[in-house]
């Protein structure tokens, strides 16, 4: 990835600014409508998996008709040269994983109204999903994003819903985080708006 500066002429990657298991995320620049975005790349070992790239092209195609202010826009979602990648609004902000980390080596707790006021809007974000027919099926702290105001944007429906599907198509494989996931996810069965809801009360 360290030679692709542009993709499909119009993203140009600035700054790698993370990475999991399933992706690297990059601040990058729209270059058609001269705004930053985020550029999430899937690794290239899950593109060697068909049915789980149409998957992804699918759910990201559904996330994108999110519009809610505690959830990250979807723009736009792609392939540069056999590379899958999904456009979001880049959100200025540490996860909620960051935020406890940083409380805890201080020796503090986060304040009781400041949690609930975070959870509540994470609550919006996943209810306003639910409404409209979309699970999240991996809700964790890693995937809370909150802004320098407290603003929180829950991210990653499209990666997480492709990478849950696919995993029911493989009997060995088990898609979630395990300290947020619920019972049934760790049973191998279908994720619903439940699952959500459980994985929220555990970061809770």
């Amino acid at each position: 990835m360290s030679d692709v500066l542009v993709l499909n002429e119009r993203y140009k990657l600035i700054k790698r600014v993370g990475s999991g298991g399933m992706a690297s995320v990059y601040r990058a620049e729209d270059l058609l409508l001269g705004r930053v975005v985020a550029v999430k790349m899937l690794h290239e070992g899950l593109e060697s998996d068909e049915m789980f790239v149409r998957q992804f092209q699918r759910e990201a195609h559904s996330a994108a008709n999110l519009s809610h202010p505690n959830i990250v826009t979807v723009h736009d979602i792609g392939r540069h040269e056999h590379r899958s990648y999904i456009v979001m609004e880049f959100i200025d902000g540490r996860t909620l994983k960051d935020i406890v980390r940083t409380h805890a080596r201080q020796g503090q707790i986060i304040p009781i109204k400041r949690v609930l006021d975070l959870i509540i809007q994470v609550c919006q974000g996943i209810g306003y999903a639910h409404r409209t027919g979309l699970v999240h099926c991996d809700v964790k702290p890693q995937n809370v994003i909150v802004t320098a105001d407290d603003r929180v944007k829950v991210a990653d429906f499209g990666i997480a819903r492709a990478m849950s599907q696919a995993s029911m198509q493989h009997s060995d494989m088990v898609w979630g985080t395990p300290q947020y996931f619920s019972p049934e996810q760790a049973a191998g069965e279908t994720p619903t708006p439940a699952s959500d809801v459980y994985s929220i009360g555990i970061i809770l």
